[in-house]
């Protein structure tokens, strides 16, 4: 099983779509699109893509909302976002860079070009830790970010941190592609969850390795750990062989003996502002791996 990284696109004609869902297909993306502001919000929450390409011609949709909406939610605010413009003419380029977009190109598109220009930003957001390059999640500078907001927070919130039990003895006998597939699988899961229990302010992030991080409300955080688990613990199940899920486990060869490894589980621990103040960043990290 294999998951492609994802690109969500919301065009005005056919021509343009046809184009680009060709070319990003060919590079090995899934294509996700979206034909109203609330689905966009919505796919770009729970898919978690990799960037997004808005037409400003797509009729009835507010494209600097769509922006707005997309820098002012935790889960989003990290995405790669490129408009096309009608025209290159000065206005369409102020107002493509002041709705919030990366970046903008003139129609007609040259996909080669916007696909180049892509990459690179990718490429270096991933240098910057800005995106983990594996899950597309925010990445360990932006998960430093969120928890030391918490320091300064003065509402109530719930921080979960999860991770892979069994994960290095997957990797050992699967191999390190067979585990970043896991790890694609975690954050999709995750995400599902968090938009489906939890609330559009809710934080999602890869911590690297087989960590990860949900900031969400007190009220909320049982519901979503009990989901995390559920989801997680079930569909992993597709990443062994028949005869694995059917026993509950694998047999890892050492050398001396052959060594019985569960199957993957998720775990999870959980701390809320009510067990702080917390002082410093190594203080709420220490409390939350405990």
């Amino acid at each position: 099983m294999t998951t492609k990284d994802r690109i969500l696109l919301m065009l005005a004609d056919d021509l343009t779509s046809n184009l680009l869902r060709a070319y990003f297909a060919a590079a090995d993306y899934t294509v996700l699109t979206a034909a109203s502001k609330d689905e966009a919000l919505s796919v770009a929450r729970q898919e978690q893509p990799k960037a997004v390409i808005i037409d400003l011609d797509v009729p009835d949709i507010d494209v600097a909302a769509v922006c707005d909406d997309l820098r002012a939610t935790p889960r989003t605010r990290h995405l790669h976002i490129t408009l096309l413009t009608p025209q290159a003419r000065r206005d369409d380029r102020l107002q493509a860079l002041s709705s919030g977009a990366d970046e903008f190109m003139a129609k007609p598109v040259d996909a080669e070009e916007l696909g180049l220009r892509l990459r690179n930003a990718l490429r270096r957001a991933e240098f910057q830790n800005l995106v983990d390059p594996i899950t597309g999640l925010p990445g360990p500078r932006l998960v430093e970010e969120q928890l030391r907001t918490l320091l300064r927070r003065t509402d109530e919130w719930a921080l979960i941190r999860s991770s892979l039990r069994g994960y290095k003895g997957f990797t050992v006998a699967y191999g390190f592609l067979a585990g970043e597939e896991v790890l694609r699988f975690a954050a999709q899961t995750l995400s599902q969850v968090v938009e489906q229990a939890g609330g559009h302010q809710d934080f999602l992030g890869h911590a690297g390795g087989d960590n990860f991080v949900v900031v969400t409300t007190p009220d909320r955080a049982e519901a979503l750990r009990a989901a995390f688990a559920e989801r997680f613990n079930d569909g992993v199940r597709a990443h062994y062989s028949f005869r694995e899920r059917e026993q509950g486990y694998m047999l890892i060869k050492t050398a001396e003996s052959e060594e019985r490894v569960p199957l993957m589980t998720l775990n999870t621990q959980m701390i809320t502002s009510e067990q702080g103040p917390f002082y410093d960043l190594v203080e709420l990290t220490q409390m939350s791996n405990s």
